[in-house]
């Protein structure tokens, strides 16, 4: 079977860290696939792992509903750590949340209405917006508003971390359109191999998205094609590297 992969992104998309698990097992024994891939265990010792280096720091973590749990949330702010997560109710481990707002009512609300439950620092919101998402957060108040404005439909009210997660997701929807289809597509069939190629295709986009921040930008517009040619010039020794790009 193929790595699976969780990255830590940063929002001008580069790709911080990333964790890749290999040679899960097939079948029904305690390290076989079907045992671990699901397991809320699992993405949470994935998260812990990623979030080492932030403790004490303050940070905001976004998280998605594999990773996304009260336990964990409470473990993290203990290390000055504050989360938002989208929830869901089939992917994501929801012990000590309360099942009255795993469910949805029988008649929906009008867009843009929520619901909240607090017990100190932590909120699970259900907000409706053609459909239900809930979000359990300890890093926003509850009472904060924010609004999602759409093309169509213009602005709709929302808690402030419902904004705040969308805005978030925005950078990694950025870097899917904007970068995944410049992945090396070599597909050996060793594992080993294929880390590597994945890693030297991470550190090409992270290279293009620092350069794009530079002033070397400002001098050589390099589009992400351009650049990637221009690196393998540079790495066979056909083209000298210029200080200035």
């Amino acid at each position: 079977l193929g790595p699976s992969l969780t990255l830590r992104e940063l929002t001008d998309s580069c790709v911080f860290l990333f964790k890749i698990y290999v040679h899960l097992k097939e079948g029904g024994g305690p390290d076989g696939l079907d045992a671990l891939k699901n397991k809320p265990q699992l993405h949470s010792m994935v998260a812990r792992s990623l979030c080492r280096n932030a403790a004490g720091k303050n940070y905001i973590i976004f998280t998605g509903p594999s990773i996304t749990s009260l336990t964990l949330f409470e473990e993290l702010e203990k290390q000055d750590i504050y989360c938002c997560g989208l929830l869901s109710s089939r992917k994501s481990d929801c012990t000590g949340l309360p099942l009255s707002m795993l469910t949805s009512p029988a008649t929906p609300p009008a867009r843009g209405q929520h619901r909240i439950k607090m017990k100190g620092n932590m909120s699970l919101i259900c907000w409706y917006n053609k459909g239900h998402f809930r979000f359990l957060t300890n890093a926003y108040s509850p009472v904060q508003q924010g609004v999602i404005i759409k093309r169509k439909s213009g602005e709709i009210p929302c808690p402030l971390a419902v904004e705040a997660f969308a805005a978030h997701l925005s950078y990694i929807c950025k870097y899917d359109d904007k970068y995944s289809k410049y992945f090396i597509s070599h597909k050996p069939n060793k594992t080993w191999q294929q880390v590597f190629w994945f890693a030297i295709s991470i550190a090409i986009n992270n290279a293009y998205i620092l350069y794009k921040m530079s002033d070397a930008y400002h001098v050589t517009r390099y589009s992400r094609a351009q650049f990637g040619e221009r690196l393998v010039r540079e790495l066979l020794g056909l083209e000298e590297a210029s200080p200035a790009q």
